[in-house]
């Protein structure tokens, strides 16, 4: 993960704070030789930080912009922030029921992928429509690539519910803060923590409990549905870490109108080679796929990034871990679909260690010197 540092520079008059994120350094005056907040806020930036791979790329700089001041928030809206993610989760978990009754229905899970995309890029760009903005910047290529990163992530995730149980599709897409971990540990040549290590411990007990690996009926084991689940999961990290890359010169909107508007182009390149959906645009279908276009990816996303500049970051990935449970919930009332005991036990060890991924802060995440009294 990203070393974000917070300092506050004994050495200066003024005691500047230094936020460094990556190579970049954020200089935060601290005038008031009394007042505590520039530093304690630069903490909670630093802190916050962390929890940012959760996020689509594009909302890097809003999480060091908008997680800083909730204390200056009113009570009455961080409530209103914490439902509008509440409410995000909710749509996603309803949309990947949707999905599963569509496929059910003999859509192919590809083509749905091009309908739902192109779909939440036509609602993306009416949204930012409305938005004032400064003058529009061409794609480069580091956003393209994450065009068709995101691309990869909606089919591998498609493909998973058409051949797993919906929970057990959306726990294996949970697993990626441990791919994310493993990755920095190869790269930064260092050993996570035992914390750490302890939770992605819990999720790889989980993973294999929710693949029913172990179970006596090894015939009910789905190893291509698995292996497939898994690779959301790796096209989820890769989404995250090229996000990375991509950087802080655009604003969320607009990044995100940009990947979904390449992840469109991709998908329709496909299905130009398969010829018309027809099964896709039969009557029935339709309202089921505009809800997913719409409802289960245009407006969650748009409550969430809105309810995370109200809150807490950390605080909405937690809410967000609520997915699975939900849609395991509408899975089981709608279509009947059930989880071995096992399965449970392992979904909420999946649940449990991606709530500790999100909570423990790196070692070297904060580092805060300051003279003055009551620090």
């Amino acid at each position: 993960m990203q070393a974000v540092r917070a300092a506050a520079n004994p050495g200066r008059d003024a005691e500047d704070v230094t936020i460094r994120v990556g190579s970049s350094n954020l200089l935060l005056p601290h005038s008031d030789r009394g007042n505590s907040a520039g530093c304690r806020s630069s903490q909670l930036i630093a802190e916050t930080a962390g929890f940012q791979h959760f996020l689509p790329p594009g909302h890097k700089d809003s999480v060091l912009k908008t997680s800083t001041p909730e204390t200056a928030i009113g009570a009455s809206q961080r409530r209103l922030g914490l439902a509008a993610v509440l409410f995000a989760v909710v749509l996603w978990a309803v949309a990947a029921n949707m999905i599963s009754s569509l496929l059910v229905a003999g859509v192919n899970p590809f083509e749905l992928a091009v309908s739902s995309v192109v779909i939440a890029t036509f609602g993306l760009a009416v949204v930012n429509s409305f938005r004032m903005k400064p003058e529009a910047k061409a794609m480069n290529w580091q956003q393209f690539i994450l065009g068709l990163l995101f691309a990869g992530l909606i089919g591998a995730n498609y493909l998973a519910i058409a051949h797993l149980p919906v929970a057990v599709a959306i726990l294996l897409l949970f697993t990626s803060p441990l791919m994310v971990v493993i990755w920095t540990a190869l790269t930064t040549r260092r050993m996570p923590r035992g914390s750490v290590l302890a939770a992605m411990l819990l999720l790889i007990v989980g993973v294999v409990l929710v693949s029913k690996v172990v179970e006596s009926n090894l015939s009910e084991f789905n190893g291509f549905g698995i292996v497939i689940g898994l690779s959301s999961a790796v096209f989820f990290t890769a989404y995250n870490l090229q996000g990375e890359r991509v950087g802080h010169s655009d604003e969320t909107l607009g990044v995100m109108l940009k990947t979904f508007a390449v992840a469109s182009v991709f998908w329709l390149a496909y299905q130009v080679t398969q010829g018309v959906p027809e099964t896709l645009l039969e009557p029935e279908n339709m309202w089921k796929i505009l809800y997913v276009g719409i409802a289960g990816t245009t407006l969650p996303y748009s409550l969430f990034f809105w309810g995370i500049q109200r809150v807490q970051t950390e605080r909405a990935v937690v809410i967000a871990t609520l997915e699975p449970v939900i849609a395991f919930a509408l899975a089981w009332l709608w279509f009947g679909q059930t989880l071995t005991l096992l399965q449970l036990v392992g979904g909420s060890l999946i649940i449990l260690a991606v709530t500790a991924l999100q909570l423990i802060k790196p070692s070297s995440q904060v580092t805060a010197k300051t003279e003055r009294q009551g620090f």
